[in-house]
């Protein structure tokens, strides 16, 4: 006679059992779908670092980015809002290729990480006139500790360049072009990260022969009617270039050096801040860079005060000193006898 509601206790008691079954798959689905879904970075919400490198796809070892590749499209899931980047890379990053006033998109590309010691990740900055991809590194600690930009969009069918990364995390700059007559020149320079948090140049290759450079000074036509404007050199490849600038206390300043037979460049043009009678510092904001010009009548010396990075190569500094070039006087012309 128990048969009966013995049965009907067990049915209730396997009912209940396979709730409980349902619901914990659905809850499991659903925490899976979750950590499935990618954090959008595209707004003005802050965003934890690990998120923010895992937002970067996996890439696989040997990894290029062409010329033609960075110059696409790309989708607008892939997009890292100004604010969110800038919480984790400095402005002045990009300020070399883009200005200060520049405004670039974000894009994500990809991630390569080096067996838990440094996570490289590739990022793509457009405007709609130029667009370029650079490499971030990230430490084990996920803090950001160097950048450079690897390769640009092309607009020429004669050249084209690459940027990559082999399965030693050898970083190669990539570069070729075609001359009139067919010929093809390359040239390429290989990077490492070193332990120093910097990018250091160990190989250049090329068989283009080496022309002698002609420095183009952007700020030579404008007035020099400061006490300390003019030209101060070491040789034809080291210049600091001195103009009045666009109002009292303010100097325009290009510099231009080349050291260490050319491996090591440097190169900066901006307003500098009269800020004694002899010397004037160039600082701004967005720009880690600082640099004091000290005058005398005869020379400048120069000094980097912050560091200068974006601005030069990572071996040498913006130092020296610089003696004025005299300006030449124009020849006096005689007045014709009369006849």
């Amino acid at each position: 006679m128990l048969a009966g509601p013995l049965k009907f206790l067990t049915l209730r008691k396997q009912s209940a059992y396979m709730r409980n079954l349902l619901v914990f798959i659905f809850a499991i689905l659903v925490l899976l779908g979750c950590k499935g879904k990618k954090t959008s970075l595209s707004g003005n919400e802050k965003v934890e670092v690990a998120d923010f490198i895992a937002f970067f796809p996996e890439a696989k070892l040997p990894f290029t980015i062409a010329d033609t590749a960075i110059g696409r499209k790309m989708n607008d899931a892939t997009v890292i809002g100004s604010p969110v980047l800038a919480s984790f890379v400095p402005d002045s990053m990009f300020t070399k290729e883009f200005g200060k006033e520049g405004k670039p998109k974000f894009y994500a590309i990809g991630r390569v990480s080096d067996k838990n010691k440094e996570t490289y990740l590739f990022l793509k900055a457009a405007t709609a006139a130029k667009q370029v991809g650079y490499v971030l590194v990230f430490d084990k600690d996920s803090k950001f500790k160097a950048g450079m930009p690897i390769v640009r969009n092309s607009s020429s069918r004669e050249s084209f360049n690459t940027g990559s990364m082999d399965s030693k995390y050898t970083i190669a700059l990539n570069k070729q072009r075609r001359n009139a007559d067919g010929q093809v020149f390359y040239k390429k320079d290989a990077y490492v990260y070193n332990s120093e948090g910097a990018f250091t140049l160990i190989l250049t290759e090329s068989n283009e022969l080496v022309q002698p450079k002609v420095i183009d000074n952007p700020i030579d036509t404008m007035r020099r009617n400061f006490k300390y404007s003019g030209d101060y050199v070491q040789d034809a490849k080291n210049l600091v270039s001195v103009r009045d600038g666009r109002k009292a206390g303010l100097v325009m300043v290009f510099i231009h050096f080349e050291k260490n037979k050319g491996d090591c460049r440097g190169e900066l043009k901006g307003e500098f801040a009269m800020t004694s009678a002899t010397t004037a510092i160039y600082r701004h904001v967005g720009d880690a860079c600082a640099v004091q010009l000290d005058f005398t009548p005869t020379n400048v010396k120069m000094k980097e005060l912050e560091g200068c990075g974006n601005h030069r190569d990572i071996r040498c500094l913006f130092e020296g000193t610089y003696t004025k070039k005299k300006v030449a006087k124009p020849k006096e012309t005689k007045p014709k006898a009369k006849k």
